[in-house]
């Protein structure tokens, strides 16, 4: 497993030797790009069991999917103000591009550390607000962020802590592969039921290969009532919106995100892999070295066997079919449908 290294911010330890992030060429690219840098708030951690829960889904995740990045996990409290500020001095640090021939290194830290979102997080962060998750630059130098505003819940709950860095790392895989200046429809980008679906299965299956829960009792939850995702389960929402579209992206802003793109998500990869018998590392991770080459559309025809749309015809009426009979997909002898 690669190593990730931890930084702990204490009122008494300086941040002022540390260097950003230098420009890393080409996005994605593996063999030149540092281990993940843990940032832990002044507060936290104390027994070392957070970074130990974050660490085993991290690690595993690298293992499987590979070093994507320069990834930076922020994990903050409102414990010590001083920590927490000196963590966004450093976050603005490492996005400093050193090749930049309009802003110098000191107005590009204070131009990130005046933004609104930038100010408004900080407030969440201290008020003691759980906020976050993953975000990216668009622009050199590329690098991720996972940003969790109150970690003090992780730091509680083992599983989910592990089960969070586990989905969130696939998200920073997927996003070096796509155009994210493009909208989530383009064909240079993936649709929101490809990040959130794909990553709620794999970090759910990879949760099982860690001896963690029973994949399968967590899809047939999602099913009945939401599982860890939220409230109602597919099966309500679909009786209440029947004219439900998986590659719809209103959701986001119109509601039903949680049901549409994360749980039925998860169930259409689920369909792929064990419906269509589409090698799980195919599905999960391979495709997606192609959505730059040939496009989103030409790269799942070509490793899931048929068409988007072909898919989407196929997909309906299979998850819309009784409990017993879906969760047949995941029996050895099971016929497909």
């Amino acid at each position: 497993m690669r190593p990730s290294f931890v930084l702990t911010f204490l009122l008494v330890l300086g941040i002022a030797g540390m260097a950003p992030a230098e420009e890393t060429g080409k996005r994605g690219e593996a063999s030149i790009i540092p281990a993940p840098t843990l940032l832990v708030a002044d507060g936290l951690n104390t027994d070392g069991s957070l970074v130990k829960h974050y660490r085993r889904g991290l690690d595993y995740a690298i293992d499987y999917f590979g070093n994507y990045g320069p990834y930076y996990v922020y994990l903050l409290s409102s414990d010590s103000e001083n920590s927490v500020r000196q963590i966004y001095l450093q976050r603005a640090k490492n996005r400093i591009n050193r090749n930049s021939k309009i802003s110098t290194a000191e107005e590009q830290v204070d131009e990130f550390l005046k933004r609104h979102n930038v100010i408004n997080e900080i407030k969440a962060v201290l008020a003691g607000k759980a906020e976050g998750g993953l975000t990216w630059t668009q622009n050199p130098p590329i690098l991720y962020e996972d940003v969790t505003t109150n970690a003090k819940g992780r730091e509680k709950d083992p599983l989910e802590n592990t089960w969070g860095a586990l989905h969130e790392y696939h998200h920073v895989f997927q996003m070096a592969h796509c155009d994210t200046k493009q909208s989530r429809s383009s064909d240079k980008h993936i649709n929101s039921w490809m990040a959130e679906g794909m990553a709620s299965y794999s970090s759910a299956k990879f949760m099982e290969n860690l001896g963690l829960i029973n994949f399968e009792d967590y899809m047939l939850k999602l099913k009945k009532s939401g599982g860890n995702i939220g409230r109602p389960g597919i099966n309500e929402y679909v009786a209440q919106h029947p004219n439900w579209q998986l590659k719809n992206e209103a959701y986001w802003e119109e509601g039903g995100s949680a049901q549409i793109y994360y749980m039925l998500g998860a169930w259409a990869t689920a369909y792929l892999i064990h419906v269509k018998e589409v090698k799980e590392v195919v599905v999960l991770k391979e495709w997606y070295f192609d959505i730059p080459k040939l496009g989103k559309s030409a790269a799942f025809k070509k490793h899931m066997g048929l068409s988007l749309s072909e898919f989407y015809q196929e997909f309906r009426p299979f998850i819309l079919q009784p409990d017993d009979k879906v969760m047949q997909i995941f029996k050895p002898t099971r016929k497909v449908q």
